[in-house]
């Protein structure tokens, strides 16, 4: 693959995961009166398994590089007040949390070394992408 569509691909799975983990983060469960906020480790939880997917997918950080930038991007429009007044993110815990933790994490993420494919996969390809 070339790095033009390995990072068209990285861009489309990060505007897709982005907006459903930046709506997920706050969601929360019930349990006999206790609020768990189980969304913000989910969508933290899929963005960082993303990354890691990604970059050994196409054996390269560039894919989990454009991931994060696209990430930044997605969720500061999301914490920024539309013209008509429309807020994903409020001021809670959670968001605050979800937008630094999220920061953390998935720089941390992105700058691992790439994992190698299977062996049986290793096998398949040719010389010059093995």
């Amino acid at each position: 693959m070339t790095k033009l569509q390995i990072v068209l691909l990285s861009a489309m799975s990060s505007i897709f995961v982005s907006l459903i983990a930046g709506f997920a983060h706050a969601d929360r469960i019930l349990i006999q009166g206790i609020r768990i906020p189980y969304g913000l480790f989910l969508a933290l939880s899929v963005c960082v398994l993303t990354i890691l997917w990604l970059n050994r997918q196409f054996q390269t950080r560039l894919a989990g590089t454009v991931f994060l930038v696209i990430w930044v991007l997605v969720t500061l429009r999301m914490a920024i007040e539309s013209t008509n007044g429309d807020l994903v993110f409020t001021v809670t815990w959670y968001s605050t949390s979800y937008i630094i933790a999220g920061a953390v994490l998935l720089s941390m993420t992105s700058v691992l070394p790439v994992m190698r494919l299977p062996q049986e996969v290793q096998q398949v390809l040719p010389e010059s992408q093995a």
